[in-house]
């Protein structure tokens, strides 16, 4: 019996809100996005005695990095593979995705991890209510990947501030009688929340046709 081709990609939606993307890539694919790049770094050597573009594979191709070489094209070939699977499972991802290999040998299929994020679906309460109230009532998960990304925009933040003090991120740490993880972990939960509501504010504006941010928390602030 032959064994059937995995599919181009698959989709999974883990319970964290994350979206990841399994891509699987032909052999076949890797082998001539590397030729491509071989040939790229081809056209653009000079060696003694030829004329740029001139010479010959046969001495070129022993002077590459293969490791570096099959990266330059990768990095031509995942992309356009990734669009494509966003494209065939109709996705509008949030953020760039995160990619990795799970698996890659030559002659074989190859196979990448991409963990990216949709905007998390807020489904609010029938009956709105001002906002503090209505956080409790709604349901939403941020994705994980999305807490990530904006803990670590409001570390960098911090880090950023301290070096402008003067102070460094230890000195912080120690007036705070904080561990770089609970600091990190205190980033996150703030994160979180401060998603939640901005995603609420967002659904309740599209609900509601309100032209902006502050009169829909105006809005709100005048329910009872």
């Amino acid at each position: 019996m032959t064994k059937s081709s995995p599919p181009p990609s698959s989709l999974s939606r883990p319970l964290n809100g994350n979206l990841e993307l399994t891509l699987t890539i032909p052999w076949s694919r890797v082998h001539s996005a590397y030729e491509s790049a071989v040939a790229e770094t081809v056209a653009d050597t000079e060696l003694p005695g030829f004329r740029k573009s001139k010479a010959p594979r046969s001495l070129v191709e022993p002077k590459l990095d293969r490791n570096q070489t099959l990266s330059h094209a990768l990095g031509h070939l995942i992309p356009k593979e990734y669009e494509a699977a966003v494209k065939k499972h109709a996705l509008k991802p949030l953020l760039h995705p995160q990619i990795k290999i799970v698996s890659g040998k030559e002659g074989e299929d190859w196979v990448f991890r991409a963990v990216t994020c949709e905007a998390p679906k807020v489904t609010l309460p029938k009956k709105l209510l001002p906002l503090d109230k209505l956080i409790e009532a709604c349901k939403i998960l941020i994705p994980d990947l999305l807490v990530e990304e904006e803990a670590n925009h409001r570390l960098a933040g911090l880090v950023e501030n301290l070096t402008q003090l003067g102070t460094s991120v230890d000195q912080y740490l120690s007036t705070k009688k904080l561990t770089a993880e609970e600091l990190k972990a205190q980033m996150a939960k703030q994160a979180r929340e401060d998603l939640s509501v901005e995603f609420i504010l967002l659904e309740v504006q599209k609900l509601k046709k309100l032209p902006d941010r502050a009169q829909t928390l105006e809005y709100l602030k005048s329910l009872v």
